[in-house]
């Protein structure tokens, strides 16, 4: 007589099917979380490089035009758009742009009946004095808008003969950071005049989450006749 062994089951219970169903997806989804959080914080790395990227190269736009300054700025009672004169500049009436004319093809002259020196070109004619105005438009004059507290930075050169040209040295600037007293935010660009300097405050956080960049700077005002005298 043969003697009977239990049977094996082969394959696998339902009970072993849910298990393994649940670990999986449980594995699942914290690779997805943490996929999603790598990109976000991926994402959040961009915006701020680029932000901090437009805030430099905007405020070198403007700290640059300052450096060529030739008279005492005249602010707005806001502090948010200057005027100042500007050496050195020729109309192009084919582009309907201003060309600056490098400085270091000036030469200085001296006239014997004002007493005074003034600037030639290389060609020998004296090098026009234009006015430069600098503002920060708002995008929106709706205080209650969002659009309120960002702007475009906008510089506009012109001369008594009536040329002009605008040209747009940044957009959207603005930031939700709040001044000293916090009571409102803070204005994307505005200036200040302190002694024979001109300082320069530009803020920018175009998204209330981002991290907010502020860049700060004294630009000392230069007269090459005064010096040269």
């Amino acid at each position: 007589m043969n003697p009977t062994h239990p049977r094996q089951e082969e394959g696998t219970t339902l009970l072993e099917i849910l298990i393994a169903t649940t670990v999986f997806v449980v594995v699942l989804g914290l690779s997805l979380a943490l996929a999603t959080s790598f990109s976000r914080f991926g994402s959040d790395a961009d915006a701020d490089s680029a932000a901090q990227f437009d805030a430099h190269r905007s405020f070198m736009r403007v700290e640059s035009l300052l450096r060529q300054g030739w008279s005492t700025p005249v602010l707005s009672t806001s502090g948010e758009s200057l005027e100042i004169d500007l050496l050195g500049y020729s109309y192009n009436a084919v582009t309907d742009q201003w060309d600056r004319i490098a400085p270091e093809t000036w030469r200085r002259e001296y006239d014997l009946a004002l007493g005074q020196y003034h600037f030639e070109d290389s060609s020998g004619i004296p090098l026009s004095v234009v006015q430069c105005s600098i503002e920060w438009q708002r995008l929106s004059s709706d205080p209650a808008s969002d659009d309120y507290h960002f702007g475009d930075v906008i510089c506009t050169i012109f001369d008594s003969l009536g040329n002009s040209s605008s040209s747009t040295l940044a957009t959207r600037i603005g930031t939700y950071q709040l001044n000293e007293a916090g009571t409102e935010r803070l204005p994307g660009l505005f200036f200040e005049i302190q002694g024979l300097s001109i300082v320069v405050n530009l803020n920018l956080q175009r998204e209330s989450d981002h991290v907010p960049y502020s860049v700060r700077s004294r630009v000392k005002r230069r007269n090459f006749i005064e010096d040269s005298q």
